[in-house]
């Protein structure tokens, strides 16, 4: 088996908010599930990736970055345990059209196990979020077609089985509506959401978690939208076992996304 941790942990914020208690909470979500890979969005390096409680540092010590030349700019980075996982090759690209801060990437990685030789393309994402106008939705519609791209050019060079996720901004009950992530499904892309047989119909975006009096982020509210997904992609796709939303208060506290763990065959 192999579990993927993901989560969109809201770095976009001024430089001057401190984001470290909640750096450290999904620290501890991520010790207790033990995942192979962790895939973030909003990983923003003026943010997320500064001082002592940087992600990157808080996870050094288990899991390795993949294209890591690119760590102070990519906000969408792919993590791996170290211990078991080789990599083999690694990218990262910015999408192309709107794009704010160029937080809306792709960073993708091949990996091998150790033990066995077999390999694994694991993929995170974030699409275009604005719902001012139908520029916006054919943005998103880019950004499918962009990841769409990518992923058959893998899967063509490594043969390799996909794993895609991340904030696709759009979905059931979201504002952006959900017509980029119904045309994912009628192109080889799948959600374990609806694939796995242990799941869950949880969504996965709250309210803002707001600060209390000794300074560290608070949230109480439960999720209420979806536009966060772990999806595979192409006809060798591997098969998802089980598909999670996190909502213990640390979850809730760490980012206005939850957490989202899937298990695969593997």
């Amino acid at each position: 088996m192999i579990r993927l941790y993901d989560q969109n942990i809201w770095g976009n914020m001024p430089k001057t908010e401190s984001v470290a208690n909640r750096n450290r909470l999904i620290y501890t979500l991520i010790q207790e599930c033990r995942p192979d890979f962790c895939t973030f969005q909003e990983c923003n390096p003026d943010t997320s990736r500064q001082g002592e409680d940087a992600m990157q540092e808080i996870l050094k010590d288990t899991y390795a970055e993949a294209a890591p030349e690119e760590w102070n700019r990519n906000f969408t980075p792919v993590f791996y345990r170290r211990d078991r996982w080789e990599l083999l090759d690694s990218g990262f690209m910015p999408y192309e059209g709107l794009n704010d801060i160029n937080s809306k990437s792709i960073t993708w990685a091949i990996l091998k196990e150790k033990a066995t030789g077999k390999p694994v393309c694991i993929i995170s994402t974030h699409f275009w979020w604005q719902y001012q106008s139908e520029k916006d939705t054919r943005q998103r519609l880019e950004n499918v077609a962009a990841l769409k791209k990518l992923c058959d050019e893998i899967i063509e060079k490594y043969n390799v089985p996909v794993i895609v996720a991340g904030d696709l901004n759009n979905g059931a009950n979201a504002v952006q509506g959900e017509l980029p992530y119904k045309t994912m499904l009628t192109q080889g892309f799948q959600d374990i959401r609806a694939k796995a047989p242990k799941t869950t119909d949880c969504h996965t975006c709250h309210k803002y978690p707001v600060r209390n009096e000794q300074g560290d982020y608070v949230g109480t509210s439960l999720p209420a939208v979806t536009i966060d997904y772990i999806l595979t992609y192409g006809e060798n796709s591997l098969q998802a076992e089980c598909f999670q939303v996190l909502t213990d208060t640390r979850a809730l506290s760490s980012s206005d996304h939850c957490p989202l763990v899937g298990d695969f065959a593997f």
